[in-house]
């Protein structure tokens, strides 16, 4: 192993700030998301998987493709529209109007 190793890169802390991350949850980490691995009490740092594909909220008026990108919006939902959102990643079967989740391979 090199002397230089420091993780796979699958990983990365996440820190809650004034309420709880709840484990699944979608959190915008810098430039990149991640999903919560476990609830994360207020002030505390736990594990968030940065790569994968996972059904994530997602705002129900827009009809999203398969192999779109997608953006995590402040209220947590991800959406088509890059502005005043976080790059999420690209969806990974389509959703329609209405549907309230869609499936994404985070930061792809």
């Amino acid at each position: 192993m090199a002397t230089n190793y420091v993780q796979d890169g699958k990983t990365i802390p996440i820190t809650a700030g004034a309420s709880v991350i709840a484990s699944g949850e979608l959190v915008a980490v810098g430039d990149i998301v991640a999903v919560a691995l476990v609830d994360i009490a207020e002030g505390a740092t736990g594990d968030g998987r940065a790569e994968g594909v996972f059904s994530c909220p997602k705002l129900s008026a827009d009809v999203i493709a398969r192999g779109k990108k997608v953006y995590l919006n402040a209220d947590g939902v991800l959406q088509l529209a890059s502005a005043s959102a976080t790059y999420a990643g690209i969806a990974w079967a389509g959703a329609a109007a209405g549907a309230t989740v869609v499936d994404v391979k985070i930061n792809g």
